[in-house]
């Protein structure tokens, strides 16, 4: 793309020049200038797909043929395969003065120096400022609006992205009930839905347990019996194969509990061996869920003097067997209270982490240590996931929910390191 914009701006220089006789320079330029207008438009879509989501935004902005290919089912479809992991930052601030804020960072693997981030929600009138984000699902976002006491509850499916969102009607029940949400689809039918589990607020046996369906276009929830385990401690990168996973202590021991968006049914997935062995020293004992790079991870905390903990993939779905350990993270020098969570995998063998929420380091495997430059550390509360972008539209998806825009455009803003390894955001020119 450079080198057209460098010839067309040489053409039009050509142009404020007196022609020569016979030359033919008019009629090359203008070649140059219609050369990607005469590609085709599956070839154009193709190419679109693979850029980096700020500079797919960038495009939007060129011409209308390219912002109508990339509201295309063939440009979402691939872009959506090929969409790289982000970085997804949740800023709140403490005092609540100013508006919980969402970054989007791409994971730059070459330098980590150097980062540009997207502010998703820049200054914009959000519902509620107290969301918190439940989890992620091809690149939409499922928001839940802390109450605080209120009698209502709110649910938001958000494509952060595209700035859209739609409110999902939620009913409330009986406050000796405690409601979980969930949001996933189901390649089976093509549907988005959010899941909802009912569990009573003190004596578990004293009511069943309850789990509801609401399938996004359809404005009604409806009945799917009951929940055998309670839907918490959901991470938001956890949905894989059609199914959302998390980590159920009450019960379930050995187990990562599961539901199935296509079937509709809760499920287990069994755990490595490893994680129930007592080798003596110290318990090994499940800690998080998650995806990375398509396959799912659980991370096992021991309890030891020496502080380490390990990290587990299981590289075919549903195979116990498959199951792996990548990493042990060891000499971490950290207390019971701080816990880890793995972001992703670098090429280079170091894997990117969250520490205890409140930073974002890079572990080194051959110095057994987290790298001490941490390329975020701010001072309001955060939480971060990571996170594919998507051009999946909710006006597609939602047949009776109301669509609703957060802004017309985004905010670019670039971020570099100062010499307190804290991100510094300066605008873009």
């Amino acid at each position: 793309m450079k080198k057209l914009k460098k010839t067309a701006s040489m053409g039009s220089k050509r142009r404020r020049t007196t022609k020569q006789p016979g030359s033919s320079s008019s009629s090359s330029t203008e070649q140059s200038e219609c050369l990607v207008a005469q590609l085709p438009q599956a070839l154009i879509i193709d190419i679109l797909s693979r850029l980096p989501i700020r500079s797919i935004l960038n495009c939007k902005s060129v011409c209308k043929t390219w912002l109508h290919l990339m509201s295309d089912p063939l440009f979402v479809g691939l872009h959506m395969e090929r969409s790289p992991a982000n970085l997804l930052i949740q800023k709140t601030p403490f005092e609540r003065k100013a508006s919980t804020e969402l970054l989007l960072v791409e994971i730059v693997e070459e330098d980590f120096s150097n980062l540009e981030i997207i502010r998703l929600f820049p200054n914009i009138n959000f519902p509620d400022t107290d969301f918190r984000i439940l989890n992620s699902c091809n690149g939409l976002l499922c928001l839940y609006e802390d109450s605080y006491g209120k009698s209502e509850i709110t649910v938001h499916v958000c494509n952060p992205v595209l700035g859209e969102y739609i409110d999902i009607p939620v009913v409330n029940t009986d406050k000796k009930f405690e409601q979980h949400f969930a949001f996933g689809f189901s390649s089976g039918s093509n549907e988005y839905k959010v899941l909802q589990t009912f569990f009573p607020d003190k004596d578990i046996t004293a009511a069943p347990c309850l789990a509801e369906i609401y399938t996004v276009g359809t404005g009604e929830w409806r009945s799917i019996g009951n929940a055998p385990f309670r839907l918490e401690n959901l991470d938001a990168n956890a949905f894989l194969h059609d199914s959302i996973h998390w980590i159920e202590y009450s019960s379930c021991d050995g187990f990562v509990s599961a539901f199935d968006f296509v079937l509709e049914q809760f499920k287990l997935v069994a755990l490595p061996p490893a994680s129930q062995i007592h080798d003596g020293v110290g318990l090994m004992y499940p800690s998080s869920v998650g995806v990375i790079k398509g396959c799912l991870f659980m991370t096992n905390g021991v309890c030891m003097e020496d502080e380490k903990f390990e990290i587990w993939v299981m590289e075919e779905y549903g195979i116990v067997e498959s199951w792996s350990k990548k990493f042990v993270l060891s000499n971490l020098e950290v207390q019971h209270s701080i816990s880890y969570q793995p972001l992703y995998f670098l090429s280079s063998g170091q894997i990117l982490l969250c520490e205890d929420n409140e930073s974002i380091g890079v572990y080194v495997p051959n110095l057994e240590r987290i790298h001490e430059d941490k390329f975020y550390n701010g001072k309001d509360s955060f939480l971060v996931t990571v996170h594919n972008p998507s051009f999946v539209s909710l006006q597609d998806i939602s047949k009776v929910e109301e669509l609703k825009v957060l802004r017309k455009s985004l905010n670019r803003t670039a971020a570099a390191i100062d010499d307190n390894q804290n991100v510094r955001v300066d605008s873009c020119p």
